[in-house]
């Protein structure tokens, strides 16, 4: 029974990945590859900084499900104008704001996609900038000022955390950096403790530790609107924070609070008209009032992960789902026959009135004149990446996957965050990146760690893990490859395709000793298992087939700490 739905969960799987070119997602990602070439840069001119990596992030998002090495390659071709073979990010690009910190997360992405350590090291360096005391300041109690060019001294905003903190605590995460999980965690929280409003449970701007900024209240130094995107801006932080932080972390907790009490507010001031959310939250009725796009779709966003995580009421996905059908409806068709997401607010910072905020008025991207605006494009993307693919519910969450070259193979492993109806974890290879197969399974242990030994050859060989729940459903980890030389390992088949139920196998630069033989299905089922004693190198022996069905198996050697996998045809 189980093998039959682990069948038609693969194949229900396929067919979704068969329509996936009709999905918002794909439709947006493939607009933004075709609009501006060779980089997003193109559209905004901005260089290294946020208004760049917010859209290549939001297709990253994307391409966890999607799988699309077009979508690799265009983040990797923007990423390498500003990072050269040595991982140095040239300080000309650079600059004392939070803004040019959150580049950050695609070195990180493209490190555990390629493995190429010079993505590795622009992350480090660019922590390490963020860390100079002589570069960024930090309020008295210890927040990092937005910018440090003279006008947002001791200023903090919701974007800011957006902009810096999910890039430490992922940092801290995939790299075990203690002082980046929590200077991640104590700056969100930080923020919040000052400009969240218990009444409406929302979340000012901006707050001023002086608190005599024009904008600021003279008690509590938060500014006095609740501004759609950068509402959202935090939501998401806090989101991605928590994605990477272990649930035994002091502060964990802590940000489930904040998530919960966001939750309500956003609910509550959600339209009944559209399901969208207003560029000034709770001020829907006032006169120049409008619906706002980016922050309605980073709201998405946040309450689908928080949702399915179980950070707040799985009743929030109500709430989603209804903010993700009005999203919808504000997509037009550009002029290039590619969507547009219309009714967005452009860029700003903290303002000092009502007026002031809806005196930005709504715009579109792209547009037909003027400057692009790139917001709009991130929060469609954010909120159609967990709408869009089913998948997304499962409740395992990856945290990390790396993949490195041993004397004996290659050693594969990964952490997850959450694994609650995970079964087992089933390990595949492809020498492409893009067909893969399972050569193995664990099984889940809940302990969030994991590990596998690869006897892989010569040459680069691309891994992924794929989680599988009770019900037979999929999620897949990134993609991680490894370069590796050859350690003369191998077991080579013959025939094959198999005749009959013998096959002669010669294991080449085997260790001599007991072995056991599994022959495995593809998906990662071990059908049958016997025992063998390997006595000389480069010994060849005649196994007979304990399962001689038709099909494709794997026939998986294991013992004295190897693995090696190969295909076997059985005719």
């Amino acid at each position: 029974m189980k093998k039959t739905v682990l069948l038609i969960a693969i194949i229900i799987a396929g067919l979704s990945c068969f329509s996936q070119s009709n999905t918002w997602s794909v439709k947006f990602s493939n607009a933004l590859l075709s609009r501006y070439t060779p980089t997003v840069d193109v559209m905004t001119n901005k260089g290294w900084e946020y208004s760049n990596s917010i859209m290549l992030h939001g297709i990253e998002k994307v391409n966890y499900w999607v799988n699309d090495t077009n979508y690799l390659n265009y983040i990797k071709k923007y990423v390498d104008v500003y990072v050269n073979a040595a991982g140095t990010i040239n300080p000309v690009y650079l600059s004392t704001t939070v803004d040019k910190i959150h580049p950050g997360l695609l070195c990180l992405y493209l490190y555990q996609q390629t493995g190429l350590v010079k993505y590795k090291t622009a992350a480090t360096n660019l922590k390490n900038y963020l860390f100079d005391t002589t570069k960024f300041k930090k309020t008295p109690d210890g927040g990092f000022w937005h910018k440090n060019d003279g006008t947002y001294n001791n200023v903090m905003m919701l974007d800011g955390i957006y902009m810096a903190q999910p890039f430490l605590a992922k940092y801290g995460s995939m790299f075990n950096d203690t002082v980046c999980t929590n200077t991640a965690t104590f700056q969100a929280l930080m923020l919040g403790s000052h400009v969240y409003d218990s009444t409406e449970h929302l979340a000012k701007h901006a707050w001023d530790y002086t608190k005599t900024k024009v904008w600021a209240n003279s008690k509590t130094g938060a500014s006095g609107e609740v501004w759609s995107r950068g509402l959202g801006w935090y939501m998401m932080a806090v989101v991605d924070i928590l994605r990477f932080l272990p649930s035994t972390h002091p502060d964990y907790n802590k940000l489930k609070t904040v998530l919960q009490n966001l939750a309500i507010g956003i609910k509550n001031k959600q339209d009944a008209t559209t399901g969208l959310w207003y560029q000034v939250v709770d001020k829907k009725d006032s006169t120049g009032n409008y619906v706002e796009t980016s922050g309605s779709g980073m709201y998405i966003y946040a309450l689908k992960i928080a949702a399915d995580s179980n950070w707040i009421d799985t009743s929030y996905r109500t709430v989603a789902r209804k903010g993700w059908i009005g999203l919808q409806k504000m997509i037009s068709t550009y002029t290039d026959g590619k969507p547009a997401i219309t009714s967005f607010a452009p860029g700003m910072s903290v303002q000092n009135n009502y007026t002031a905020y809806i005196g930005y008025l709504p715009v579109n991207c792209p547009a037909a004149t003027g400057t692009q605006h790139p917001h709009g494009y991130c929060g469609l993307l954010m909120a159609a990446s967990v709408m869009e693919f089913p998948l997304s519910t499962l409740p395992v969450q990856f945290i990390n996957i790396k993949a490195e070259a041993t004397a004996t193979g290659n050693h594969i492993a990964w952490q997850v965050a959450s694994e609650e109806s995970t079964h087992e974890y089933l390990i595949q290879q492809s020498i492409d990146g893009k067909v893969f197969n399972s050569i193995g399974y664990v099984k889940s242990s809940r302990r969030n760690l994991y590990s596998w030994d690869d006897a892989a050859g010569k040459g680069t060989i691309y891994y992924r893990i794929a989680a599988v729940d009770n019900k037979g459903t999929l999620v897949y980890s990134n993609i991680v490859s490894v370069q590796n030389k050859d350690n003369g390992i191998n077991m080579i088949i013959s025939p094959n395709p198999v005749k009959s139920n013998s096959v002669n196998i010669l294991f080449n630069n085997i260790p001599s000793g007991e072995y056991v033989l599994h022959q495995v299905s593809l998906s990662g089922q071990r059908v049958a298992s016997q025992q063998i004693n390997i006595l000389s190198n480069n010994e060849k022996q005649s196994i007979s087939l304990f399962n001689n069905i038709k099909g494709e198996y794997l026939l998986q050697l294991t013992g004295k700490g190897l693995t090696v996998s190969r295909k076997v045809m059985v005719d």
